[in-house]
């Protein structure tokens, strides 16, 4: 840390008595002093890293100071300039002041005067360490806590985000600064936090609010943060927040409650399906009899099958909607997943018969093995497949691809199915996991909200691809065998 007793000075002073004059002054009071008869001189150094302070003369061979002072700041931004001259003159001294001169001497130099002027050069030195120092010393701390930091400018841009707010939020720390805060929300939310930031900038601080986090793979994570406006960093107003992961918390209440939820379903629909099977049974007894009755008269005998369609599809929703509200019981193994979806592809061709579809593969993995219960995931295949075969039309091709992944830290393989059809609009894009919602003319809706729960108990995710051609894409990720 550089002190009054020992700077490093380097001396800029054409004239030799003058410069010989300067380096006694300044080496009697201790300092280390390097010299130059010029600017390009003293440019020309290997040392310029480690100097302090720079004594320089006004006029010098190539230049006067208000032009070579630039220079001399770009290329030692740490250092002090002082500037000595024979000549008094308040404009070249304002305007060498503004270049970034620290001080102005009038010649002949007065030993006190420099000495005097080198202690306030010391003293700034000595803040401008300490201050260095203090914003060392508090990005460490904000480094070392698992709290996501982000200091935003009045123009909600991010300034600075510390490593947790960086891995929060999928983006490196480097790319943050300059953003807009707005960028990283879900749209519904990002006019609750503008007004939230609109009354923080009104003096009123912010807790405990609830903000998701939109995660570049697609994943939402949530945020509680608390927030206070500093109406003086580094000379403007900013908010500074501070925050902690919930995202566990919340998936973990997600899934009790949709646990506690399906557990209801299940045990009301177990027991209607109970108390409705000896009468679905009656019934079909009964209109076994009228089949008997009515041999000879085609349109009653049409009405008694559609009536029989109809008993069939109410038992298959009760099935369905017992096989949803289930618990799932995993068997896990470890398990090649392009075996699993090639058998189900397979198994599944009486169905798609009639519209000669062809399954294309684009692997970019040699690893395929996933811990995995295989009869779960083929019911996941199946369900995907016969969406694709149902939107297909007679000759399109369903494609696979498969890579590499990680997701929430584990290595993953990733598989997205894409079909040639329509595709899918914003609101179905979104409410495809939803129970009982169907794109379908007939079925119940729950196919893929049994998709989703299936791959979510294995650890993975289920989302819908973003697609700029014609045509659905569905990704999965599924964790690796020994994750």
């Amino acid at each position: 840390m550089p002190d009054t007793n020992s700077l490093k000075v380097l001396v800029i002073e054409d004239d030799e008595d003058t410069q010989a004059n300067l380096q006694d002054i300044l080496e009697l009071d201790s300092h280390a002093v390097v010299t130059a008869a010029s600017v390009n001189e003293a440019l020309a150094r290997n040392d310029l890293g480690t100097i302090s302070v720079i004594v320089t003369d006004r006029r010098l061979p190539d230049g006067n100071a208000e032009e070579f002072i630039p220079r001399l700041k770009q290329v030692m931004p740490g250092a002090d300039i002082i500037v000595v001259t024979g000549h008094a003159d308040v404009e070249s001294a304002i305007l060498a002041l503004k270049r970034g001169a620290a001080d102005y001497i009038i010649k002949p130099i007065n030993a006190d005067v420099l000495r005097a002027s080198l202690t306030r050069t010391a003293k700034q030195i000595e803040l401008r360490h300490a201050k260095e120092r203090s914003e060392a010393n508090f990005r460490e701390l904000i480094e070392a806590v698992d709290l996501a930091v982000v200091i935003l400018g009045h123009d909600h841009k991010i300034i600075y985000a510390n490593r947790f707010a960086a891995e929060m939020t999928g983006r490196p720390a480097i790319d943050l600064p300059g953003k807009s805060i707005f960028e990283l929300v879900h749209g519904e939310s990002a006019s609750k936090l503008r007004r939230q930031l609109e009354q923080i900038h009104h003096g009123k601080a912010a807790t405990e609010q609830e903000l998701p986090i939109r995660h570049p793979n697609g994943d939402e994570r949530w945020i509680v943060w608390n927030a206070r406006l500093l109406k003086d960093f580094e000379g403007s107003p900013v908010v500074l927040c501070a925050g902690h992961d919930v995202t566990e918390r919340r998936r973990l209440e997600h899934r009790t409650m949709q646990a506690e939820r399906l557990a209801a379903i299940g045990q009301m629909v177990t027991g209607l399906a109970h108390e409705s099977r000896n009468a679905l049974q009656r019934s079909q007894a009964g209109l076994e009899l009228l089949q008997d009755e009515f041999q000879n008269q085609p349109d009653a005998l049409e009405i008694i099958e559609r009536i029989q369609r109809a008993q069939k599809h109410l038992h298959h929703l009760y099935e369905e909607v017992r096989s949803y509200a289930a618990p799932i019981a995993l068997h896990r193994e470890s398990c090649s997943i392009d075996r699993i979806w090639r058998e189900t592809w397979n198994n599944l061709g009486v169905a798609r018969a009639d519209k000669l579809l062809n399954l294309g593969e684009d692997l970019n993995t040699d690893n395929f093995e996933c811990l995995a219960d295989p009869n779960a995931l083929e019911q996941v295949f199946r369900n995907i497949f016969e969406n694709a075969m149902y939107v297909s039309r007679s000759g399109d091709e369903v494609l696979i691809r498969v890579g590499d992944s990680n997701f929430a830290g584990r290595d993953s393989l990733e598989v997205r199915i894409c079909d040639s059809g329509p595709g899918l609009d914003a609101t179905q894009a979104t409410r495809i996991f939803e129970p009982f919602f169907t794109t379908k003319t007939q079925g119940t809706g729950l196919g893929m909200a049994i998709v989703k729960r299936i791959v979510e108990a294995h650890g993975g995710h289920i989302s819908v691809g973003q697609r700029t051609g014609p045509g659905a894409e569905i990704i999965l990720i599924l964790p690796r065998a020994g994750n």
